[in-house]
């Protein structure tokens, strides 16, 4: 008997309540725990894999994502707490955040000024810094894919679904991504590395400003304008040196 997963169903001690994302390869709910005492917080996030994704390969890369995120421990890193499988579906059991950055933006954009989007790409970056530092490679930054709270106090990365291990050398076509935001020598072959992601991270920038219609400082400008340089060598080493531009020009408004 085929187990549909919808509102009201309990995995893990919580229930799912409202849908809050949903993706070509799975289902995000907002979960709230059934029990007292919770077993992680009182909400959290539910993501499902999709019933029609359910083959060996799919399974496999929602398994890995999660995994990869279970062994992130970072202030700007959305905390996994479990991957279950259940009714012959699969789980990811995660923290909790009320939006993206990008429908944040859009539906309330009186919630930003320069100094809190600075303070956003300083906590973004600082997550994506620690993802390197640990050997990963997240291969699909954009807005969409830093959550945030309301209140701008949490910034978190998430979606490691494309991630990979530095150094796992892997031809790429630039197919899986955003759109608009993937390097361009990953379009020629290249693998996703460091540089790649700093080429995103340079493109998520951009949006943010120009989706707020904010003129971007001289110094944030110096750093998008490196971070998105044709030629991979010709922008930041790493992601410790763009973070230490940020903070060492002038990046506030004139």
């Amino acid at each position: 008997m085929e187990i549909r997963i919808r509102q009201g169903y309990v995995i893990d001690g919580y229930v799912l309540e409202e849908m809050v994302g949903s993706g070509g390869f799975s289902t995000v709910y907002r979960a709230r725990s059934i029990d007292p005492v919770p077993r992680y917080d009182t909400f959290i996030a539910v993501k499902v894999l999709h019933p029609r994704r359910l083959d060996r390969t799919q399974i496999k890369r929602f398994i890995k994502e999660m995994k990869i995120s279970i062994s992130l421990r970072h202030s700007n890193i959305v905390k996994v707490y479990a991957v279950r499988r259940q009714d012959w579906n699969y789980f990811g059991l995660m923290e909790f955040l009320d939006t993206d950055l990008l429908k944040a933006i859009r539906n309330k954009p009186e919630l930003f000024n320069h100094e809190k989007v600075l303070d956003i790409i300083k906590q973004a970056g600082s997550g994506l810094d620690y993802i390197h530092r640990n050997g990963i490679v997240h291969k699909d930054m954009s807005p969409s894919n830093i959550l945030v709270s309301y209140s701008l106090e949490k910034i978190k990365i998430t979606d490691f679904g494309l991630a990979r291990k530095t150094g796992f050398m892997q031809k790429d076509n630039g197919s899986g991504g955003t759109e608009g935001y993937i390097a361009p020598e990953r379009m020629n072959g290249r693998p996703a590395d460091v540089k790649t992601d700093i080429y995103s991270f340079g493109k998520t920038m951009e949006k943010i400003y120009s989706e707020l219609r904010l003129a971007i400082p001289d110094g944030v400008r110096y750093v998008v304008e490196t971070a998105v340089k044709q030629k991979p060598e010709e922008r930041f080493y790493d992601m410790r040196e763009l973070l230490y531009f940020l903070e060492s020009k002038k990046t506030h408004a004139s």
